[in-house]
């Protein structure tokens, strides 16, 4: 879509909303977002250079842009709509970036609608939204249900409401996070094709110490579609094993944890994560999933040029059977990473920037130098990483059978046996050239040690080296 034309359409719909809601209630509309443009050199991606079954192999250099645009239609303080319109992460010369292309680019990734209940403190979010469950903030998103900032999103009832002024409240919402066949099933017979969640957060917030307990619950159909990463996620390789799938219509699903930030004597600050989660125990044996992950991280505050971190985490991994299910952490989106991490999606600035290690079946340590303030308008962060595996060896074995092979299920390099390790090195280096924009440099490399060929097949653990990655950048904030 050319430039004219989305602004014409942007233009369109502000005029619409602005008839809709009339001369009498007075709409104000405010408009904001980023543009990111950026060249990514990327050498041996999944430690191989291939995709990760190993089919394909890679091209090192692209040219990616992006666009967020976000419309917020306020009638007053209590009452907004928000839309949200982009062009997703996309390579120049690639589908909707082709010369002339016709097809069309723009689309809306966020619709809701935000309002505070009259003569009261608690407001109502409904609609498509950003939806997460709670974290602390050193690292990135939640390990069972995140947004990455805003990306991934979903279509939630969401209340908010204060229960001590300043100290505690309580939020709970209802998301309907798939329906396959919407309004009718595919025959007389009605089948659970739907995945449910519902969820409750208690944040505290006292003098130094923020802690926010929570949990969910979700129900989850037979017959629900899941896309890939929902279903990496939620199921067991043993629910591919015939027959295949759950046998009951519906099963239950639930997670608890609670969230940790403290301010400690001496300008130190302490972070912690906790939660176990267990989906489809009332089943088949080998179709059920339940484990449990933890992080921790201590961050210093008292240096003016950097803040160094140390951050670490651990999670249950498989043991050496399909037949009693997966012992690892369920989860629905996963977009956990220790801040500054190369292994991780860790909320770097730009995109293809991480390894995308799984952080169910692992555990390792990240000493991270961050906020790094050298010279005027540059600020850097540089993080060491290390990772090991905790599922058995001929637990993950018998995932790739079961499942197709490399890749299918587990991936080498992201999925880790016992034995298994990972090492990184990575840097970020942003440049203020104005107030709105910002030069991105990011470096990575990592390296794969004790991948097992009686998991992954000799062909992919020779192909194996070590992984390289820069990126240069330009991000303008509107």
């Amino acid at each position: 879509m050319p430039w004219f034309r989305f602004v014409a359409v942007c233009h369109v719909i502000a005029c619409l909303v602005a008839g809709f809601v009339g001369p009498a209630r007075a709409t104000t509309i405010a408009m904001y977002g980023d543009f990111r443009v950026q060249s990514t050199f990327f050498a041996n991606q999944n430690y191989t250079g291939w995709n990760a079954a190993g089919t394909q192999t890679e091209d090192r250099l692209n040219i990616w842009q992006r666009l967020r645009l976000h419309a917020d239609f306020a009638a007053n303080e209590n009452l907004a709509f928000r839309l949200g319109l982009w062009l997703n992460n996309q390579t120049w010369g690639h589908g909707e970036l082709t010369a002339a292309n016709p097809t069309v680019a723009i689309l809306p990734n966020q619709a809701y609608l935000q309002f505070t209940v009259p003569q009261t403190h608690i407001t109502v979010t409904a609609g498509y939204q950003p939806l997460s469950l709670p974290h602390t903030a050193v690292f990135y998103d939640s390990v069972v249900l995140g947004t990455d900032s805003g990306n991934s999103d979903a279509a939630a009832l969401v209340v908010n409401a204060p229960l001590v002024e300043g100290t505690l409240s309580a939020t709970a919402g209802y998301a309907r996070l798939v329906d396959t066949n919407r309004t009718y099933d595919t025959t007389t017979t009605q089948i659970g094709d739907e995945f449910d969640l519902a969820f409750l957060t208690l944040p505290l917030t006292v003098s130094g110490l923020q802690l926010t307990p929570w949990g969910a619950v979700g129900i989850l159909g037979r017959a629900a579609a899941l896309p890939s990463p929902l279903g990496n996620g939620l199921l067991a390789a043993g629910a591919s094993l015939t027959p295949s799938g759950y046998g009951n219509n519906q099963n239950a699903a639930v997670w608890t944890g609670a969230s940790l930030t403290a301010e400690l004597p001496g300008q130190f600050k302490v972070y912690g994560d906790a939660v176990y989660g267990n989906v489809g125990w009332a089943d088949r044996a080998r179709c059920g999933r339940h484990g449990w992950f933890a992080d921790l991280a201590l961050e210093y505050a008292g240096f003016t040029a950097f803040a160094p971190q140390l951050l670490g985490w651990a999670g249950s991994g498989e043991d050496a059977s399909l037949s009693d299910g997966s012992e690892r952490l369920p989860s629905i989106v996963t977009q956990w990473g220790p801040r500054g991490s190369f292994l991780f999606n860790a909320d770097q600035d730009l995109t293809q920037s991480s390894m995308n290690t799984t952080p169910q079946g692992s555990m390792g340590l990240v000493l991270n130098f961050d906020r790094i303030s050298l010279l005027p308008q540059l600020t850097s962060v540089l993080a060491f990483s290390y990772a090991a595996g905790t599922s058995s060896p001929a637990g993950l074995r018998k995932a790739v059978a079961a499942t197709g092979g490399p890749g299918a299920y587990v991936t080498m390099g992201q999925d880790l046996a016992e034995g298994e390790r990972l090492y990184s090195v990575a840097s970020e280096h942003v440049y203020a050239l104005t107030d709105a924009v910002n030069l991105i440099v990011e470096t990575g490399w990592a390296r794969g040690d004790g991948f097992r060929s009686s998991i992954w097949g000799q062909r992919m653990v020779n192909q194996a080296g070590n992984a390289w990655q820069g990126a240069l950048g330009i991000i303008y904030t509107f």
